[in-house]
């Protein structure tokens, strides 16, 4: 289950960086800690939102 966990992140990462954001290694520990069942949605969710409002909605890469 975990190389299967581990295969989809990294599709996941491909597909969102190949639509200009940028994934760091923050953003892959949320989302594994979640499905692993350590956060659950309600703290997946907060944590998201504390990142999107650390960067003010904007994403990590400066907009040309």
């Amino acid at each position: 289950m975990k190389k299967q966990l581990e295969k989809a992140l990294k599709a996941a990462k491909a597909s969102m960086e190949a639509s200009d954001f940028q994934i760091n290694e923050k953003h892959i520990d949320l989302v594994r800690r979640n499905l692993s069942g350590d956060l659950t949605d309600e703290e997946f969710n907060k944590e998201v939102m504390k990142l999107v409002n650390a960067k003010g909605g904007q994403n990590d890469r400066e907009s040309t």
